[in-house]
């Protein structure tokens, strides 16, 4: 037989029914206590009784307990007249008939109290009961003639329940009695079972279906649906799990969507590395088969020759470039951070250029600081973002193009700008000029780019918190700017 599983909600219900069980338990078991110790009282109400306190010389007789519950005592002779008295007496009597006593007497006024009692609680619904109860004893005086001691006091100064107890448990009076308990009873199920119900209904609405919700959603996290959002609708401890278990979903999803990102980056790197690695093999690859076979005179010998070794460092560049991103792209990959003058390191890349500026027709405006610009940096990776910038701006541009560096410096950042009015970068490509083998040319071979420089670049800004981006000043003018 296979076994239930064990649920939250049986869980919770059975242990409301043993923790019910066990408060009654505990209620009844110090009520009993409580009753015992004030049943121990019997010891002082004896003190009320004219039999226990009587005496002799009825001058003498203790009544200290029965005037503190506001009786007094009162001594009668044989013919019933008062001859004495002890304590503040509330009802004068100068002599009593015998039915006078009689509607006094003790026994008679509590059978005529209706008295319900809870435990140590009690209280009184029918109020026809005498005013005073009294208690008598016979007794002869120290003059030898016979005398009745009368001990009275309110009626409210005593408080008791009578309980009878059945010989015959077939008897009328014993199935009545039954009856009414069991009718008693009755309601009392019918509220435990509601308040039952009720607690179950909480349970369910507090508890199992906030917990059902939630566990809908790591199903669906499971499943790799990352956009799934719960609302729990319970209380603070379920509001805490509710954010939590969102912000992970948006993590996850963020994540995921990363992932699918380096993916589809990784299969396009793929796909224009053999791409760019096969028309320079393909040439190679021609070429050395033409002087194979004879079909390169010796004039063109070294021409040929020149080819094939120029389109081998080609190769050789993007195969360096690659081994660069990839270094980049690894989270290990640690920047060898130290203090560097960043005016300085780019009027070395800017010298570098100078001679192939000019080569290519192109007319440098420096706006360097002449105060140096410290900042932690790792100098060989930044030298290789400014010298890409700069280097595209020279061999991407025609002649007669004007190229404008600019460094700037605040108190938190520090910012590199390369404007130009050289060749327009279509509008379709300004969005992805951050993409591994994208470049400002439609062709990646038109000059001889890898399409990695400026992806290259972004990896490096990156990692040293800034950002590069581009932008569009005019038709005829345009702007890179990086910012450290």
């Amino acid at each position: 037989m296979r076994k239930r599983p064990k649920t939250l909600a049986r869980f919770l219900i059975r242990k409301y029914l043993m923790t019910s069980l066990l408060l009654l338990s505990l209620t009844i078991i110090f009520m009993s206590v409580i009753q015992f110790f004030i049943s121990g009282t019997n010891q002082i109400a004896a003190k009320l009784c004219a039999e226990e306190i009587v005496r002799p010389d009825y001058q003498n007789i203790d009544t200290q307990t029965l005037e503190d519950v506001g009786g007094w005592l009162e001594i009668l002779d044989e013919t019933n007249r008062v001859i004495y008295t002890k304590g503040d007496v509330q009802e004068k009597h100068k002599q009593y008939t015998q039915n006078q006593l009689l509607e006094t007497e003790g026994l008679r006024a509590m059978l005529k109290k209706d008295i319900y009692q809870f435990g140590p609680i009690s209280f009184e619904v029918n109020q026809e009961a005498p005013k005073y109860m009294a208690t008598f004893a016979s007794f002869i005086g120290d003059d030898g003639n016979h005398y009745l001691c009368v001990t009275k006091m309110p009626s409210r100064s005593i408080r008791g329940n009578f309980t009878p107890v059945f010989t015959n448990v077939r008897s009328a009076t014993f199935f009545s009695i039954f009856g009414k308990i069991v009718l008693l009873l009755i309601p009392i199920l019918f509220i435990f079972i509601f308040c039952l119900w009720r607690y179950s209904k909480s349970v369910r609405e507090h508890i199992i279906a906030p917990n059902n919700i939630l566990i809908d959603g790591f199903r669906s996290i499971r499943n790799g649906d990352y956009s799934k959002k719960i609302h729990l609708n319970a209380e603070y401890e379920y509001v805490e799990i509710e954010e939590t278990f969102n912000h992970m979903a948006h993590q996850l999803k963020e994540a995921e969507e990363l992932r699918k990102a380096y993916e589809k980056e990784r299969q396009l790197i793929f796909a224009n590395m053999a791409h760019d690695l096969r028309t320079p093999i393909t040439t190679i690859k021609g070429s050395a088969k033409a002087v194979e076979d004879g079909l390169v005179s010796q004039e063109d010998l070294g021409q040929v020759m020149a080819t094939i070794l120029s389109k081998t460092d080609h190769m050789n560049e993007l195969v360096n470039r690659l081994l660069i991103f990839s270094k980049l792209e690894s989270p290990e990959y640690q920047l060898q951070l130290q203090p560097l003058d960043l005016s300085e390191l780019l009027r070395q890349v800017i010298l570098e250029q100078w001679e192939c500026a000019e080569e290519n027709g192109i007319t440098f405006e420096i706006d360097l600081p002449e105060a140096p610009i410290e900042i932690s940096g790792d100098s060989v990776e930044l030298r290789r973002v400014f010298d890409n910038l700069i280097s595209n701006s020279i061999h991407h541009n025609p002649a007669g193009t004007t190229v404008h560096v600019q460094l700037t410096a605040s108190e938190d950042h520090v910012v590199f700008t390369i404007t130009d009015d050289g060749s327009r970068i279509p509008k379709d490509l300004q969005p992805q000029l951050f993409d591994p083998f994208v470049s400002g040319d439609r062709s990646r071979s038109t000059k001889g780019g890898s399409g990695l420089g400026l992806a290259i670049s972004k990896k490096i800004v990156e990692k040293h918190g800034g950002r590069i981006s581009f932008k569009e000043l005019s038709p005829h003018q345009k702007l890179f700017q990086v910012r450290l």
